[in-house]
C-alpha cells in the first residue's frame, strides 16, 4: 500500500508503475494507492500555512499518509471479516534509532496492527538494500518526498528548478501566497526560515552569472598556484 499526497515528487511516481508491474508479476499482488479527501498543496492553499514540517511539526505525513493507510486497512479488514493486521515496515539495520519499536498497536476497535522489520530482522542495511535493487535489474527509487517538502536542500531545491520547473512554479506560488495572504508575521519560506525558496533560486542563477562573467572577462586565466613549489 502506498499513501499518495498528490504532490509527491515525479521519480515515485515512476517507480509505483515499475513496482506495481513487478509485484503482479512476483506475487501476484497488487499496490494499492490511498489518497486524503484533499492534496497536502490544496491543504496550504486552504489554510494559508506551509506544511507542517515548517514549522517544527511532522503531521504532514500523520494527515496524509498515516491516516489514508489506516482507514483503508481498516475497511479491507472489516470485509474480510479478520481482526489482525501484519504490516511489514522497511526500516533498515542501519537505522539504529528505529531499534526497540513497538510490536503492534490497536488501530481501531476489535482491529489490532502488528509489525513486522524485515530488514532489521535479516540485518540488511542500506548498501545490502541497494545491492538486491542491482540484482533485480531494477531503478534505485530515489529520495521519497514531497516537491514542496520543507525538508528539501538547497541542491534538491535547484535540481527540481532545473528538471521540473512547473512544479517549482507551484512551489514558488505557495511561498507568494502564505507571505502575503497567510498567517504569518514576518518572512518565511518553505524550509520554516527567513530565506525563501525563490531566494534559493535566485542567488544561484546570481553566481551561475558571476562564473559565467568571470570566465568571459578574466582574459589571463591565471593558475592557481597552490600547488607550486
Amino acid at each position: 500500500m502506498m499513501a499518495d499526497t498528490g504532490a509527491e515528487h515525479p521519480h515515485t511516481y515512476e517507480h509505483l508503475k515499475v513496482m506495481q508491474k513487478k509485484v503482479k508479476e512476483w506475487w501476484g499482488l497488487e499496490i494499492k494507492v490511498v489518497r486524503s479527501k484533499k492534496t497536502i498543496l490544496e491543504h496550504c492553499h486552504d489554510t494559508k500555512l506551509y506544511p507542517s514540517l515548517a514549522y517544527g511539526r511532522r503531521s504532514c505525513s500523520q494527515k496524509f499518509k498515516h491516516e489514508p493507510m489506516e482507514k483503508r486497512l481498516a475497511e479491507l479488514a472489516k470485509a474480510a471479516g479478520v481482526t489482525t493486521i501484519r504490516k511489514a515496515i522497511g526500516y533498515d539495520a542501519g537505522e539504529s534509532r528505529h531499534l526497540g519499536k513497538p510490536e503492534s498497536k490497536e488501530l481501531r476497535k476489535g482491529l489490532t496492527e502488528t509489525y513486522w522489520y524485515p530488514l532489521l530482522e535479516w540485518g540488511w542495511k542500506r548498501d545490502d538494500c541497494q545491492k538486491a535493487i542491482c540484482r533485480n535489474k531494477l531503478p534505485k527509487p530515489g529520495k521519497s518526498s514531497c516537491y514542496i517538502c520543507p525538508a528539501m536542500r538547497s541542491n534538491e531545491i535547484i535540481s527540481l528548478n532545473g528538471k521540473h520547473p512547473e512544479l517549482m512554479k507551484k512551489a514558488l506560488d505557495l511561498e507568494v501566497m502564505v507571505n502575503n495572504g497567510g498567517k504569518q508575521r514576518h518572512k518565511m519560506g518553505l524550509g520554516g526560515r527567513e530565506i525563501t525558496w525563490a531566494d534559493i533560486l535566485k542567488h544561484d542563477d546570481e553566481q551561475m552569472k558571476l562564473l559565467d562573467f568571470l570566465e568571459q572577462y578574466d582574459a589571463q586565466h591565471l593558475p592557481c598556484g597552490c600547488h607550486d613549489g
